[in-house]
């Protein structure tokens, strides 16, 4: 498969909001690390996979020289410095934000990105086969650089960010989506059909004011409120908001878990679940929805778990969430039985 071309986007296109909208496979969040780099004097190359923006402390200093809030190399680097990245889960890219945030007269001035298939440790003994798929790349100081490809990439394990010929880069946004290569199961045996380790995702959403809703699949229960989905307050009567999630397995579900962690003066006091079958990605605006999980109360800052009551003989492909009037939720589990298994 040839490397799709790519483009440069600007910061406020529509393209680079519908990037937002997919998993950032190098995430912290998602598990992605670290596993080789070939200079890290001022700064840990581990800060570009921060979730958080990168942020500047005017006054803080390390033993080495200004703190700085992402990846930054010593001067006066005679080749370049690289580091390798290991994402969370195998993926597709359909684009990439190269962050430079707070480094002006230290940025990276190019930047090149490889990108590999392989085990971790082929990786790190040097095994692995990288290949280019963003060629040499200028980088402005203190600017998001996006790029979206016309096409999404082959499935990748690992990326190689290629600094010339040293300086810093805040972050890295790798946005994609997941291609599981086995299924995450649950202790019981069953699977979150949602979960973004299984390929699960949000694909739209009524409202996504303070946080997204693509945390909602996301490993763990989070640190913050700002890793979990939160809408605005809403001052319309009989307001609802809603987030659909495509499955990345379809399958009959079992039971849900709703959880509430940190969310305790904006939790959605009232909520439903629906299920549909759909072959798009986004169901249609006339696609029927069947109930999964009736009007159910949640509660501040807690797990909650129920049964489904809808259908056991259908295999849902998308479910839709929905809040009653609005606010936050950290995580949606959806468990069941696969429907090819």
């Amino acid at each position: 498969m040839a490397i799709p071309a790519f483009r440069s986007v600007q910061a406020t296109s529509a393209e680079v909001v519908a990037l937002k909208a997919k998993s950032n496979l190098a995430s912290v969040s998602l598990g992605s690390k670290i596993i080789a780099f070939s200079d890290e004097f001022f700064a840990e190359a581990s800060n570009l996979l921060k979730d958080e923006a990168a942020v500047f402390l005017p006054e803080e200093f390390t033993d080495r020289g200004k703190w700085m809030d992402g990846w930054e190399t010593r001067r006066h680097n005679k080749n370049y410095d690289w580091t390798i990245v290991q994402l969370g889960y195998p993926g597709i890219i359909f684009g990439f934000d190269i962050d430079t945030s707070h480094f002006t007269g230290n940025h990276a001035p190019v930047v090149s990105i490889e990108g590999a298939n392989a085990s971790e440790s082929d990786v790190v003994s040097g095994k692995a086969q990288f290949e280019e798929i963003v060629p040499k790349v200028d980088m402005n100081p203190g600017s998001h650089h996006y790029f979206v490809f016309e096409a999404p990439t082959k499935v990748y394990t690992h990326l190689r960010v290629n600094n010339y010929p040293d300086g810093g880069i805040a972050r890295l946004r790798v946005y994609g989506q997941v291609v599981p290569q086995a299924l995450v199961a649950n202790a019981n045996g069953t699977v979150d059909l949602a979960f973004v380790g299984n390929g699960g995702r949000a694909v739209a959403c009524s409202n996504q004011h303070f946080c997204s809703p693509s945390n909602l699949v996301l490993p763990g229960r989070g640190k913050t409120m700002g890793d979990g989905w939160e809408t605005r307050r809403s001052r319309t009567p009989n307001h609802s908001d809603w987030a659909i999630l495509k499955l990345g397995i379809s399958g009959y579900v079992e039971q849900v878990e709703f959880d509430t962690k940190q969310f305790c003066g904006n939790f959605p006091p009232l909520v439903t679940l629906h299920g549909t079958v759909s072959s798009e990605d986004i169901p249609s605006a006339d696609a029927k929805w069947t109930e999964i999980i009736g009007g159910v109360p949640l509660t501040a800052d807690a797990q909650h778990y129920f049964d489904s009551t809808g259908p056991k003989d259908v295999a849902f492909t998308h479910v839709k969430f929905t809040m009653y009037p609005d606010g936050g939720i950290k995580r949606i589990r959806i468990n069941g039985r696969p429907a090819s298994g």
